[in-house]
């Protein structure tokens, strides 16, 4: 079966779109990422979760396309914690927006200066997608 070039093109310029509307959250505790990754989609996001800095970092630096919003804790266990992931993402990409969801706020100062946004926990889920929806608005469903 041979496919109009346009239809590949389309399925291709799809598949793109979808990879970039990705939100990275990365999440220590398994329940708060489980809880997390549902509500984002549920709003209508592609989400990739990740237990460590270390394993979204990997798959940050993979990704052929820039983030559409990273959402991380700031302490964590591994080579790197949230601080330095908002730094090494901001490096390569100054733009992407970030959403630091944690009840620890001693790092307050290195990122003030940054494109982040703070998110105390416990948050609710309105001020959650309030965030997400101003920083990040959800892919149209067709």
């Amino acid at each position: 079966m041979n496919l109009p070039v346009s239809a590949v093109s389309d399925s291709l310029t799809n598949q793109m779109i979808a990879a970039m509307e990705t939100i990275v959250v990365v999440e220590d505790e398994t329940l708060v990422l489980e809880l997390l990754v549902e509500i984002l989609e549920d709003f209508g996001y592609r989400v990739r979760a990740f237990a460590t800095a270390d394993e979204a970092w990997q798959h940050i630096v993979n990704r052929p396309f820039p983030l559409k919003l990273l959402i991380t804790d700031l302490q964590m266990p591994g080579e790197i914690d949230g601080v330095e992931l908002v730094n090494r993402v901001h490096t390569r990409n100054p733009e992407t927006p970030v959403i630091v969801a944690s009840g620890f706020h001693g790092a307050a100062n290195s990122l003030c200066d940054k494109k982040v946004h703070w998110l105390g926990k416990p948050f609710s889920m309105d001020k959650l997608k309030g965030i997400c929806e101003k920083l990040a608005p959800p892919p149209t469903q067709s």
